[in-house]
């Protein structure tokens, strides 16, 4: 595999490429970065996956040299001035770094627009993500659901990524 990489914001013209890589991901990866067992996104999905939900929400993509998606990295910006992050890279690059250079990205892009934190819920089974999100600094912290829990970073504070 050619790991030659480019990080960029997605676009709706994207979505066909996002589907595939959704697709390509193995069952236990879509159910950790979608909480369910999907085949594929469906269009509400898709959509906020591509566009955001706001003009302030961040959606990347990593693309290998072919022009396929091999990780996706987004937040959502909510009221509180936090906003709410996911991050799910292609079974065959997991534990490589991508996903902490992507996570060290929407934690830049976040400091610059200003906001004061981030937060994610992560399944308690997750171990690669629990521990991905404690190297970072991010606290882990309880859920009502016992299944998840949630992971949280102040902006505020000086963290070394």
């Amino acid at each position: 595999m050619d790991r030659r990489l480019a990080i960029r914001e997605l676009r709706q013209a994207d979505a066909e490429a996002v589907q595939a890589f959704v697709r390509r991901l193995s069952p236990e990866s879509r159910r950790r970065r979608f909480f369910a067992p999907i085949a594929e996104l469906v269009p509400r999905q898709l959509a906020s996956v591509t566009c955001g939900n706001g003009p302030d929400d961040v959606n990347l993509g990593v693309f290998d040299a072919a022009g396929c998606i091999v990780g996706l990295a987004q937040y959502a910006v909510e009221q509180d001035a936090g906003a709410e992050f996911a991050v799910v890279v292609d079974d065959a690059l997991q534990r490589s770094g991508l996903g902490a250079r992507l996570v060290g990205l929407l934690i830049e892009r976040a400091r610059e627009r200003g906001l004061g934190g981030l937060h994610g819920l992560v399944q308690n089974d997750n171990w690669p993500m629990l521990g991905l999100a404690a190297k970072l600094g991010f606290e882990l912290l309880g859920d009502p659901d016992p299944r998840l829990l949630r992971v949280e970073r102040s902006l505020a504070e000086a963290h070394a990524i």
